[in-house]
């Protein structure tokens, strides 16, 4: 499972312009695993969390690419830090459908 941070009133898997992927967490990749609280305490105040499973994800043609996070994350985050990418050969316009099948 990983973890998306949203916005309330917001579409949670919408590509923005210049994104090449979407953010997401996988609470497993560190020791002790991440907690939905430990996460949603690094975001705005009222973010909440959405989870899709790696299969669901890749039923879509999309793949999650361990990437690590930015700075301003604390270490743990940083180190669970994956993106949604496009499968190979997937144009944007398909990338961006598949998202959308996600929501």
């Amino acid at each position: 499972m990983v973890i998306r941070v949203t916005e309330p009133g917001r579409l949670a898997f919408q590509l923005r312009k210049g994104e090449e992927g979407l953010s997401v967490f996988d609470p497993s990749t560190v020791q002790p695993p991440l907690t939905e609280a430990e996460i949603l305490s690094c975001f705005r105040a009222g973010s909440q969390i959405l989870t899709r499973s790696v299969a669901e994800i890749e039923a879509k043609g999309l793949q999650v690419v361990p990437i690590p996070g930015a700075d301003p994350l604390p270490q743990r985050l940083q180190e669970a830090h994956a993106e949604i990418r496009p499968g190979p050969g997937m144009t944007r316009a398909q990338f961006k459908q598949a998202l959308a099948e996600l929501e």
